[in-house]
């Protein structure tokens, strides 16, 4: 047996368990969801994993409200779901769009007038809970997993500008110590030079008091 807290709900209507409308059943790939949200799918995929299941494998789920047990699932085979109820032409209409949302994919502003003109029709429908609601519901989780991606992109964006203006002060910082580097050492030639010049210098005046005093020594016997 399976057992799930209390207030466990449908991971698509967001509805709590009963044992009457919302009773959850499992699909193959081990999801729950209720009832009324499986039997308006319009493929045969999980909402959530995307893995194909068969209605004749959805099995039934009893909820435990009894108050001194945990709230436990006991997993029994049900009978395949039924069908469910034919869209009419506007139903279908949006059932399409929403089709080739999926397929072709969209702009977000064209996903929400979707979104939008579903849940108008599905409230004009006394709020029932029909396919178009169902697929109105996982295109809303389409278009906020749009809107993170795209502010995950511009966060990207802006992590790629910053990175470009580091590298670019980068180099000017590295352009501006080669320039450095490069008058200290043409300043330190500069001063070996004149090191140099003052050595020769020094040297000839010694070579020439040297010879000073040699043609001074025998002059003076």
């Amino acid at each position: 047996m399976l057992v799930v807290g209390p207030n466990s709900t449908c991971d698509v209507c967001l509805e709590c368990y009963t044992n009457g409308v919302n009773i959850p059943h499992a699909i193959s790939c081990g999801h729950v969801f209720c009832q009324r949200c499986i039997q308006h799918l319009v493929q045969h995929k999980c909402p959530l994993c995307r893995t194909r299941f068969s209605p004749q494998e959805v099995r039934k789920l009893h909820v435990d409200r009894d108050p001194n047990v945990k709230a436990i699932l006991d997993v029994e085979p049900s009978q395949s779901a039924p069908s469910a109820p034919e869209a009419d032409g506007e139903g279908q209409r949006l059932l399409n769009e929403i089709t080739r949302i999926v397929k072709e994919g969209a702009k977000i502003n064209e996903i929400r007038r979707v979104i939008d003109e579903c849940r108008a029709y599905y409230k004009s429908q006394g709020d029932q809970y029909t396919p178009v609601r169902v697929s109105c519901l996982l295109l809303h989780n389409l278009a906020e997993s749009q809107r993170k991606l795209s502010l995950q992109a511009d966060e990207l964006k802006g992590l790629r500008a910053e990175c470009d203006d580091i590298r670019e002060r980068f180099a000017e910082e590295l352009e501006a110590a080669e320039l450095k580097y490069d008058d200290l050492q043409k300043a330190r030639q500069e001063e070996r030079d004149a090191q140099m010049a003052k050595e020769k210098s020094l040297r000839d005046r010694y070579y020439d008091m040297n010879q000073s005093w040699l043609w001074l020594v025998p002059a003076l016997h």
